[in-house]
């Protein structure tokens, strides 16, 4: 039965222009990216390719998947599939399109089929799609939010924290920067004072040794002189 309906609905030569048709994605060019921060941080690995707009096409898979979902729904009686196997017959009849149409309708007449009988069992088929269409997209969103929204929202935060770090870096780059002034003021400061303390140091011990000197040469001469 799937076959059949297959031959109904898929012409294979459409198939296979719209499948030579379909866009081929492009190579990404990686964009160069210059660091505000002045830290030198690792740089980020290579860009994934970002996927490009690509022209869709009619898929077999898909279309036999759909189908499925209509021969699993086939109403009994004449209904539009059979209209259209009629329909199908007549493709290679010598006749314009309208008259095809009307021969399968006078075949289908004869089995008490009205115009309002066929209209309802193709709205009936379509609705069968249009649930195949809901549940598609349903399970596209999921998959998209999966493989790709959620993957772009763990880049952001990715993305984010480098950022933060970045900044973390810079501030205390900076911060080590101060620090090493600091330490060469303080290694001046050091030397003046360490030079200071020595000369008074030094200056003490001479001034002392002075006095002492002479404390030392007035005994002496006291003790020769006086007694």
């Amino acid at each position: 039965m799937l076959k059949n309906l297959k031959s109904l609905f898929i012409v294979e030569d459409e198939v296979e222009a719209s499948e030579q048709k379909a866009e081929k994605p492009t190579k990404n060019k990686t964009a160069k990216t210059n660091s505000s921060s002045g830290v030198n941080i690792p740089p980020p690995l290579p860009s994934a390719p970002r996927a490009q707009a690509v022209s869709g096409g009619v898929d077999v898979k898909i279309v036999e998947k759909l189908l499925q979902a209509i021969e699993k729904n086939n109403l009994e009686g004449f209904d539009y599939l059979e209209y259209k196997k009629s329909l199908k017959a007549l493709e290679k009849m010598p006749m314009d399109e309208a008259t095809k149409y009307r021969s399968a309708f006078a075949t289908a007449s004869t089995m008490g089929v009205t115009l309002d009988k066929l209209l309802d069992t193709v709205k009936f088929y379509t609705s069968v799609l249009d649930k195949e269409h809901k549940e598609f997209h349903t399970a596209f969103k999921g998959q998209f939010d999966a493989k790709v929204s959620g993957k772009e929202r763990e880049i952001a935060q990715l993305d984010a924290t480098i950022k933060e770090k970045a900044e973390m870096i810079k501030k205390l780059t900076e911060e080590i920067t101060q620090h090493q002034q600091q330490i060469s003021e303080l290694k001046i400061k050091v030397e003046e004072s360490n030079t200071k303390i020595s000369k008074t140091k030094n200056d003490f011990e001479l001034s002392y040794q002075h006095l002492k000197s002479q404390f030392e040469a007035d005994i002496t001469k006291m003790n020769s002189y006086l007694k």
